[in-house]
């Protein structure tokens, strides 16, 4: 199995490569990146207009496995309407699907849990309704590339990935990098609210795990929820960093006017077709917190 995987210098991307080249061999993994990827094989494509080298079609005519993770991917809250990044999603998708994949067999999409409409439990089944211009153009990639596989009549899969957290998301502005470095630099840790909406994390090896499970998932399934299944307030998960740290941390409450929402999933699909044991969260977010004190 010839196996490409796009975003291969991503948070999620650049751990599935390596595992990837563990268990298939660095021969049958080829990276899509825009710089040379020192694990194996690498197609290096043009940052203006996604295109490839000539040169590059042998290797793309190998390919059996699509893996399909490079997006533009917000850092922060304020990213989610960024304009040239949503439409790069789109733009890069269709620029991908057209290059010459002549024994393409399979293609594993990682999209976002950011296409459901708001719902007191999400499932596969929740209606999509993207809040942000981020989650339109993911959906919308979800849509050209089952469209691709359908007129290809090849399999398609699309993980809806959840909130990912773990070594190596310190390029996030979100809430549990954030608060690890403030404790750790032992300043306040600033709390908007009063910490109780739910959230339900997954730890980066789960989702690794996962869409590898994935490439040998022998059922037809269209959708999967690649997500936690533990809810926590972030509250409680600040209690655990705090806790982990051994430190006694002053955390100040901010006045939140902005409109509170829970984020729970039923992980039934995740459990039987991918079959991760996810990681407990408090030895989670301790390896979190001693790789980012390690830093």
């Amino acid at each position: 199995m010839k196996v490409l995987i796009t975003g291969a210098s991503g948070f999620i991307a650049s751990r599935l490569l390596k595992v990837a080249c563990n268990t298939y061999g660095r021969e049958n993994i080829i990276a899509f990146s825009s710089r040379p990827c020192e694990h194996c094989d690498t197609i290096i494509y043009d940052r203006d207009d996604y295109s490839v080298c000539q040169s590059d079609y042998a290797l793309l005519e190998s390919v059996d496995v699509l893996i399909h993770a490079g997006a533009f991917i917000p850092k922060s809250r304020n990213d989610v309407g960024n304009l040239k990044g949503c439409n790069d999603n789109i733009r890069f998708t269709d620029k991908l699907i057209k290059l010459p994949f002549k024994n393409l067999k399979k293609i594993v999409y990682l999209s976002t849990v950011d296409v459901y409409a708001p719902a007191s439990l999400i499932s596969e089944q929740t209606p999509t309704i993207p809040q942000t211009l981020y989650g339109q153009s993911k959906l919308y990639c979800e849509k050209m590339l089952t469209a691709f596989s359908a007129q290809r009549k090849i399999d398609s899969l699309v993980l809806r990935v959840g909130h990912v957290y773990g070594p190596g998301e310190e390029a996030y502005s979100k809430f549990i990098p954030l608060a690890i470095q403030t404790i750790i630099d032992n300043k306040r840790v600033e709390l908007w609210g009063d910490g109780s909406e739910l959230r339900s994390f997954i730890y980066i090896e789960d989702v690794v795990k996962g869409i590898m499970n994935s490439l040998v998932l022998d059922v037809k399934v269209d959708v999967i929820n690649v997500v936690g299944g533990e809810a926590l307030s972030i509250r409680q998960l600040l209690d655990r960093l705090i806790a982990i740290s051994g430190k006694q941390v002053e955390v100040n409450e901010l006045e939140s006017h902005g409109e509170k929402r829970d984020l729970i999933f039923d992980t039934k699909k995740f459990a039987k077709y991918l079959g991760v044991n996810e990681t407990d969260v408090l030895a989670g977010l301790t390896s979190e917190y001693n790789y980012m004190k390690s830093l």
